[in-house]
């Protein structure tokens, strides 16, 4: 059968009110979409307060760009190193629900970084603004895979795709609020800060874990053992 644009404009609202339910249902998934709307706040903060700030860092528009572009790449790279290392993360860390929460504190400091020095630029203050903006997609690079993790051990196969979706629409609907407010923000250490608080309030999320709802590998764990001692 045929897919219309119809067809996938009409399933939006039950896919929203979906994810809303398993959202309101168990406390890790709400975790996840509430992590990733502060995610969506930081991006919105980096992307349109980064340009501005390269300019005002050479002197003119033109080599800003340039340097805007360099910067750019970094994330990039950043954010696929983070990602790389997201499995040790969470060994290191014991769980991948603390690995997320490791991961997004790195990148609120990185933010909050960013923001304190974000009225110099000297050659010092300029240095610790590249190594906070690296931190900032080295710390969501490394919470995307646990966090994507958590939500396919949690999620049936039937609503996962559900689950994703209302996962990015999240991301997404935050940043376009997120970017509204940061754009009536006066200049200086304030828009960058908004970012950083939102992501440490995504990072203080998974500070606990929730033991209402045992995830389904533990579910089928304990289905397996209780077959094997019936069978005993």
């Amino acid at each position: 059968m045929k897919t219309t644009l119809r067809d996938v404009l009409q399933g939006i609202p039950a896919t929203v009110v979906g994810g809303l339910r398993l959202g309101a249902r168990d406390a890790l998934v709400r975790r996840v979409f509430l992590s990733a709307g502060a995610v969506g706040c930081a991006l919105a903060a980096l992307e349109l307060l980064t340009p501005g700030r390269a300019a005002a860092l050479t002197g003119a528009s033109e080599s800003g760009a340039v340097l805007y572009a360099v910067i750019a790449c970094l994330g990039f790279v950043s954010s696929g190193v983070g990602s790389h290392l997201a499995p040790l993360t969470a060994r290191l860390a014991g769980s991948g629900q603390r690995a997320v929460m490791v991961s997004l504190g790195a990148g609120a400091s990185g933010l909050l970084l960013l923001g304190a020095t974000a009225v110099s630029t000297a050659p010092f203050a300029t240095v610790l603004a590249a190594g906070g903006y690296a931190l900032v997609y080295l710390g969501i690079g490394a919470a995307a895979p646990s966090e994507n993790e958590l939500l396919h051990r949690r999620v049936p196969s039937a609503g996962r795709a559900t689950a994703l979706s209302v996962q990015s629409l999240a991301l997404q609907l935050v940043a376009a609020l997120s970017g509204l407010v940061v754009g009536v923000l006066p200049a200086g250490p304030l828009p960058w800060l908004l970012g950083g608080t939102a992501l440490l309030a995504g990072a203080v999320l998974w500070i606990q874990r929730d033991p209402s709802t045992p995830s389904r590998t533990a579910n089928s764990m304990n289905s397996v053992q209780v077959v094997g001692e019936r069978a005993s």
